[in-house]
């Protein structure tokens, strides 16, 4: 059963997150959504007051969780109106910080893929908040949906590629073979070197693209902007890219990049959905 989850704080981009998730859901083979909330006190919440820690009650604190848990089951009873009767929602509260409670289920459940939105906005959202975290910790496939992105029907995806590293698109070959609820019919391969280093070995990475990537109609390009996200977005905007897909390992453009450039990034990327791939 092809299972998504999805962590959701009741804010605008979880709810986008959602409106996102219903569409993909009817494009894809999805059987299953999991709507994740976490109702995480502190130690110190609970046991010392303070002008910033109010100390509640047993009481207060489950007229809280019965809250959110309404809350939760009233957005998946949306939810399921919107996916059809196919696709069966089902909800999830726990009592751990976000981080770990998103590993537990994923072990439990074991997800396919996380559905994850990026805030703009920084502040609406303790999710967007935390999305790098999410992203570089967990062992599923991640898919970042931008704050403000709408689903288009992926056609056409972008997968930036050091070319030291050509051997990392293998894993487009198993979501071919074995995951094909997420398979974009046609790649654009980027390589993004200021420095040209790729010209040394053309030929040969070249040809293992060739036999990586049989199964795919796809095209490469070089880019040699040195600002390696800026030359990644624009390139995905001027081609119509409706996802771009992020390799894992030392030669990811994702984890080359430092904290605070990724946030960067994500944060001028308001069109196309970053899927992490594991």
């Amino acid at each position: 059963m092809k299972t998504l989850l999805i962590p959701v704080d009741f804010s605008g981009t979880s709810s986008n997150v959602l409106k996102y998730a219903a569409e993909f859901s009817r494009d894809t083979a999805v059987e299953r959504i999991i709507l994740l909330n976490n109702y995480y006190l502190s130690i110190y919440e609970q046991l010392l007051p303070s002008a910033d820690f109010v100390q509640m009650s047993a009481d207060t604190i489950n007229e809280e969780r019965q809250k959110i848990d309404e809350r939760l089951k009233s957005i998946s009873r949306k939810l399921a109106k919107k996916c059809g009767p196919s696709i069966k929602i089902e909800t999830a509260v726990s009592d751990l910080p976000l981080l770990r409670a998103i590993h537990q289920l994923i072990a439990q459940q074991k997800p396919h893929m996380l559905m994850i939105g990026s805030d703009n906005n920084r502040d609406e959202s303790y999710i967007g908040e935390q999305v790098i975290t999410i992203a570089k910790t967990s062992k599923v496939p991640v898919l970042i949906v931008p704050a403000h992105a709408k689903y288009k029907k992926i056609k056409l995806a972008l997968v930036p590629c050091d070319f030291n590293a050509v051997s990392r698109l293998a894993l487009l070959t198993e979501i071919r073979s074995s995951n094909q609820w997420l398979c974009p019919p046609e790649l654009i391969v980027l390589n993004v070197d200021p420095k040209q280093a790729y010209l040394a070995h053309q030929e040969e990475n070249l040809q293992a693209l060739k036999e990586i990537l049989e199964s795919y109609q796809y095209q490469v390009y070089y880019s040699e902007d040195r600002d390696i996200a800026h030359g990644i977005l624009d390139f995905a905007n001027k081609h119509h890219a409706q996802l771009i897909i992020a390799l894992p390992g030392n030669y990811s453009f994702f984890r080359n990049l430092t904290h605070r450039s990724i946030t960067n990034a994500l944060e001028l990327n308001a069109n196309q959905p970053v899927l992490i791939l594991k």
